[in-house]
């Protein structure tokens, strides 16, 4: 969301970011956008839940835009929806996960009346994969405006020494529809191949989480090629992409993951075990996807592990892929059409 607000305040759009707190508010920020800090939410029950709302309606007075983008498939969509209505503000839903179309059996039944509500209101809603065209179609028939846009994605410059390919490296979020501990198995399974695991840890595990990190921890103590690393910064995790043999993807659904488009930039292909969207990792040579075949799995991290010193054609092809399909200037021209679709050219 940074990128596309500073992609978008290129293009001569005055845009405001709502942020938590941020410790450093300067670093990393384009200068052009502004930002507009409120207060963390924290769980608890309906008073917590009010006050939450109440932080949400000051940051967008705050903000103060004619155009509102929400990308997060929570109640809140639904809350910015009745802002939007009542405000007579321009609101774009845009999708972060395939999971945003599929049944929840996470919530209440008002927090997904909440949610559908918002959705069914925007004024757009714009997905990440011609899959997810179809998801939304058949979830939300009654969307306005669907438009399909690629994630941004950078294209960095390489060092001019070549990396040397040192472990299969999986980074995400503990969650149940990652499948992490699938990452466990695989290492048990190609033990000539290093592995490094980078979890992206809350603040407090649930009970569910810290099942998955005992796994990991056991698997770290008594597998000789299986690493657990503590979180990274956003440098220091493209570093290790770029020394890695392959990013692997363990999740059953995403959006389009930026950790595809990141390792992808940095000339490194990926393992999936059943994600493939649109089917681009298989389709266009992006590095394998197994379809949800273990032994494809096993098979394709082995050759990959085999390979991982001739690789310059991989590196060549997955890098254009990137230019070609999620370069800001393609990006930020989609993203510019939405919003003169909805009556707000540059310079709004």
């Amino acid at each position: 969301m940074a990128l596309l607000a500073g992609e978008l305040a290129r293009r001569a759009y005055r845009v405001a970011l709502i942020v938590y707190p941020v410790p450093d508010p300067i670093a990393g920020i384009d200068p052009r956008l502004t930002l507009v800090e409120r207060q963390r939410y924290v769980e608890g029950g309906l008073w917590r839940r009010l006050a939450e709302g109440v932080n949400v309606l000051r940051a967008l007075e705050a903000a103060d835009s004619r155009v509102i983008v929400v990308r997060t498939g929570t109640p809140v969509v639904g809350f910015i929806a009745l802002y939007c209505l009542a405000r007579r503000r321009r609101f774009v839903f845009s999708s972060a996960n395939d999971f945003d179309f599929l049944p929840r059996h996470d919530t209440s039944r008002v927090q997904a009346w909440l949610y559908r509500f918002g959705v069914r209101h925007a004024d757009a809603v714009v997905v990440q994969s011609l899959e997810q065209t179809t998801l939304a179609r058949r979830a939300f028939p009654e969307i306005r405006h669907l438009a399909h846009i690629a994630s941004f994605a950078d294209y960095p410059a390489l060092p001019g020494s070549p990396r040397e390919p040192e472990a299969f490296v999986w980074a995400g979020r503990f969650t149940e529809y990652k499948r992490p501990l699938l990452f466990v198995e695989l290492a048990k399974a190609v033990p000539e191949a290093r592995f490094v695991a980078v979890p992206h840890l809350p603040r407090s595990l649930d009970e569910a989480q810290q099942a998955i990190m005992r796994e990991f921890e056991q698997a770290a103590s008594s597998l000789p090629n299986f690493e657990l690393s503590g979180s990274l910064p956003h440098a220091s995790l493209m570093e290790l992409f770029g020394r890695s043999v392959a990013l692997v993807n363990t999740s059953s659904f995403e959006g389009m993951p930026n950790t595809f488009l990141e390792a992808w930039g940095q000339g490194i292909p990926v393992l999936t075990y059943s994600f493939d969207p649109d089917g681009v990792v298989g389709a266009k040579g992006l590095g394998v996807s197994a379809e949800g075949v273990w032994d494809r799995f096993v098979a394709g991290a082995r050759d990959l592990w085999a390979g991982r010193f001739d690789r310059e054609e991989m590196a060549q092809r997955v890098r254009a892929h990137v230019r070609d399909n999620h370069s800001f200037e393609a990006v930020g021209a989609r993203w510019r059409e939405v919003l003169e679709h909805l009556g707000v050219p540059g310079s709004g």
